[in-house]
């Protein structure tokens, strides 16, 4: 029988939630419906020693649990049958301009970093929605609209506080525990609970950005200009996003883009001249703020409903034939499953070469390749269509990396090939050598040394090997 009452008394300022209690069921709501799980006990700590507390007391008594920040996996990773962590109560974020740097609490949305740092003109290298939960981002990499200027979430990050599986609080960073700081930059989920980050910051004007949207006969131009865009090899921050989805309402078959360029509008439309007269059904461009851009794919990314990504990535060049199949094979699908309001795949070519000046050992992250992540997103109500959306995205994500991708081996003849997977968006289980290449070894020795019981095991695990590579 577990001591509840004793966890209660520990908890003196967060709250310790059971399933009779007022806000126990607000608790449970994630991004995606289909990722809640009813909990013994959710516990909503409002500090780093209450984590402990936490972590302590589930590790005790033998309690399976999840940490939660944003919710906003579709693996189901932040939910448990056990015990959650909810950091739902963390969300404090300081600026400070005179180091330039930001600190903001595990359980912030991008959205309370936006919102602070745009106050004062600057940015941080964050997610594409502003609703993720600013942890599950940057402890698996962490991509965003200002990583072709800045690099990965991960390679902005200063210093973390950690709770470990003992239930120590930790810092990490280049000159304290080195080493737990290398494991967290990509591997994160699987070593602790950060309930701290510090990153740099940077001076940000506006830019020039928004959705354009096109009938679907101008895939081949899109394409084709996807390609050209790619082959400018800008090293100034530029960004493209296309997608192949359907209208709001679901009721047609639509393609976008969303361009973002570092400059005066004027510049923008001269720089983005054949995207533009590719002629769109709309255009709502404008000169905006880092932080309204990462809200433009919010509509999409509605709360409310059953959700599922997946992940591939694309190598360039496109090919038009095989992006229209990929393409046909989303609308398809949607045509025989018309209650799935959300069918797309978005290819976010944000260019690459600052991410890859970091080595490829040098965080555990391990996918710094010149390529570009393919994301496919589904929305929908009835659970009688969990198996259907399942298998289409698992087939549709294998497409993707057969016909444009790159695909990483054991047999690699370089320990600094990327693996090709950006664990964030993997709908599937991936084995520990697919998920960090010949960073695991390194890995596992951390894992031995910071939790040795594998306390921390959820989704992609490092402690064991689960089969070989072929």
């Amino acid at each position: 029988m577990l001591d509840w009452p004793k966890l209660r008394g520990a908890i003196t300022k967060g709250e310790v939630l059971m399933p009779w209690d007022d806000g126990y069921a607000a608790s449970l709501k994630r991004w995606s419906s289909a990722a809640e799980m009813k909990s013994a006990v959710i516990v909503r700590p409002t500090s780093a020693e209450e984590v402990s507390v936490a972590v302590k007391y589930a590790v005790a008594n033998k309690l399976p649990f999840a940490v939660c920040g944003g919710g906003h996996s579709t693996s189901g990773m932040s939910s448990s049958e056990g015990m959650v962590i909810h950091l739902g109560n963390m969300r404090k974020v300081e600026v400070d301009q005179a180091k330039m740097t930001v600190s903001f609490d595990g359980g912030c949305l991008w959205s309370d970093v936006d919102s602070a740092l745009d106050a004062y003109g600057l940015a941080t290298v964050g997610g594409t929605v502003n609703h993720t939960g600013v942890g599950g981002l940057i402890l698996g990499g962490g991509h965003g609209w200002l990583t072709a200027k800045y690099g990965l979430t991960i390679d902005n990050l200063i210093s973390a506080q950690i709770v470990t599986a003992d239930g120590s609080i930790l810092e990490a960073s280049e000159l304290h525990n080195p080493d737990l700081f290398w494991t967290i930059r990509g591997a994160g989920a699987q070593i602790g609970v950060v309930t701290r980050f510090t990153s740099r910051v940077y001076k940000q004007g506006k830019v020039w950005s928004g959705t354009l949207t096109f009938l679907p006969i101008k895939l081949p131009e899109l394409v084709a200009f996807a390609n050209e865009f790619h082959n400018r090899g800008q090293r100034e921050g530029h960004c493209l996003t296309i997608v192949v989805g359907y209208t709001p309402d679901g009721a047609s078959r639509v393609l976008s883009a969303i361009p973002l360029y570092h400059g005066p509008e004027w510049e923008a439309k001269q720089y983005f001249a054949n995207l533009l007269s590719i002629g769109c059904i709309t255009n709502y461009t404008s000169m905006m703020n880092i932080a309204q851009v990462n809200q433009l794919q919010n509509p999409m990314c509605e709360y409310g409903m059953r959700r599922l990504q997946g992940s591939g990535n694309v190598m360039m060049p496109l090919h038009t034939t095989a992006f229209q199949q990929i393409a046909d094979t989303i609308w398809s699908f949607h045509n025989m499953y018309p209650d799935v309001k959300f069918c797309s795949l978005l290819v976010e070519i944000f260019p690459t070469h600052k991410l890859r000046e970091v080595s490829q050992d040098a965080t555990a992250y391990a996918n710094r390749g010149e390529f570009y992540d393919a994301v496919t997103t589904f929305g929908w109500t009835n659970p009688a269509l969990d198996s259907a959306v399942r298998l289409c995205n698992s087939k549709l994500c294998a497409q993707i990396r057969r016909d444009n991708g790159y695909e990483w081996s054991r047999r690699a003849d370089s320990r600094d090939k990327p693996v090709g997977r950006y664990l964030n968006m993997e709908a599937e289980l991936v084995i520990p050598r697919q998920a960090y290449g010949w960073n695991l070894e390194k890995l596992q020795m951390t894992k031995r040394k910071f939790d040795p019981e594998n306390i921390f095991r959820k989704w992609h695990g490092v402690a064991e090997e689960m089969g070989e590579i072929e």
